[in-house]
């Protein structure tokens, strides 16, 4: 590395470059298609060298054409991937391979890189002038195998990384430009060249690490942008200092005028209590004048409602008195009710009693009576049997009548009886 102060030399910048990025890849053959050397520079970023020749020959056995591939899903391109990069790797390196594919589609109206073969660096630029989504080592190498390593093939990552350096050569013309490089730049080196100054080409320009040997070396050459982001810095800390005396006046300025209101506003305050105050004691004495006055009369309703209350509590005692009275006289009459039922009830039984009793009575004296009746009409009987034993023959009819009379007494007396 060179002193601090001292431009380093080219050599000096691709040794420290190929430390990190390593040397340049390529497909098998030189005369192999341009478009696999440049997609075995995109996945060397993923796999090693032989890796990535196999990912390449595996398109070519899996898919029709490489147009074919293109426009195939990213899971297909992931099964080409998966033997030879890191699992959690293969979605990233599968989208970079077929937006490679695209970019030289989208550039060159096709997937055909020939045509730039064996041209002039300014013909190269006119068939193809941007591959956004391709590396830049990637995207500055294939341009070199085209044209050969006889010339120089200095594009613009090259071009742009040299400048950030301040190495690049001072002519008039870019023809010029190269021409001074390839004297220092040997055919052997040219490659390496692109390969390493394509891939540190923007590399730091957002994110710096001071740590980084290349963050050194742009340091220690005082890389253009270090001087951009120094003047930006020194103007924005011009900047800070004058917005911040510039804060301070207006804060003074606040200040003085917020203690000017504080001191218009404790006067207004002052004056404010002054009158509440005044309001207050006003208030307080028709507050106390009020209050007397409710005193007085709440005074006054109470004892009123003490009279009142009395006076109620009087005519509930005489109320409960009079219903205990009643109470007493309602139990008294039916005390007497139930003493006449029951004197009633006795009486009715004592009736009935003595009915029973005449009832009894009579039909004892009635059959008594019957008895003795039977037996006279028996005696009688007998006495009119023997007289009319003795009058037979001349009384025989008239016997006849008087037993037939005899016989209708007796069923006479018989439903006497019966009732």
């Amino acid at each position: 590395m060179a002193a601090k102060g001292k431009k380093p030399s080219i050599a000096e910048v691709l040794n420290l470059l190929e430390k990190q990025f390593g040397p340049p890849p390529s497909s098998a053959r030189d005369e192999d298609p341009l478009l696999d050397h440049l997609l075995v520079a995109v996945m060397t970023t993923y796999t090693d060298l032989e890796g990535a020749r196999a990912i390449v020959r595996g398109i070519s056995e899996r898919f029709l054409d490489f147009n074919e591939a293109r426009v195939s899903p990213l899971y297909q391109l992931e099964a080409i991937l998966a033997p030879y990069v890191e699992k959690e790797q293969h979605r990233q390196a599968a989208w970079h391979l077929r937006m490679g594919m695209q970019d030289v589609y989208e550039g060159s109206h096709g997937l055909d890189l020939e045509p730039i073969r064996d041209a002039t660096p300014e013909e190269q630029r006119t068939f193809i002038k941007h591959l956004p989504n391709i590396p830049g080592g990637a995207a500055a190498l294939v341009f070199q195998i085209a044209i050969g390593d006889k010339q120089l093939a200095y594009g613009p990552l090259e071009e742009h990384l040299l400048k950030r350096l301040g190495m690049q050569p001072r002519s008039t013309t870019r023809q010029r430009v190269r021409a001074a490089l390839e004297k220092k730049v040997k055919p052997a080196d040219r490659r390496r060249f692109a390969w390493l100054l394509g891939h540190g080409a923007n590399l730091f320009e957002k994110d710096f690490d001071p740590k980084h040997p290349f963050c050194k070396l742009l340091v220690s050459v005082n890389a253009r942008e270090l001087v951009v982001r120094e003047q930006e810095r020194k103007r924005e800390e011009a900047r800070r200092i004058a917005e911040e005396k510039k804060r301070k006046i207006e804060e003074e300025r606040q200040r003085k005028a917020e203690e000017r209101e504080r001191i218009k506003q404790e006067r207004e305050a002052a004056k404010r209590r002054r009158q509440e105050e005044i309001q207050r004691k006003k208030a307080a004495a028709i507050a106390q004048k009020k209050a007397d006055a409710a005193k007085k009369k709440a005074a006054a309703a109470k004892k009123k409602a003490a009279a009142v209350a009395k006076k109620k509590a009087a005519a509930v005692k005489k109320k409960a008195a009079a219903k205990k009275k009643a109470a007493a006289a309602k139990k008294k009459a039916a005390a007497a009710k139930k003493k006449a039922a029951k004197k009633k009830a006795a009486k009715k039984k004592a009736v009935a009693k003595a009915k029973k009793k005449a009832v009894k009575k009579k039909a004892v004296k009635k059959k008594a009576a019957k008895k003795k009746a039977v037996k006279k009409k028996a005696a009688k009987k007998k006495a009119a049997k023997k007289k009319t034993a003795k009058k037979r023959p001349a009384k025989k009819k008239a016997a006849k009548k008087k037993a037939a009379k005899k016989k209708a007494a007796k069923k006479k007396a018989a439903r006497r009886r019966k009732r």
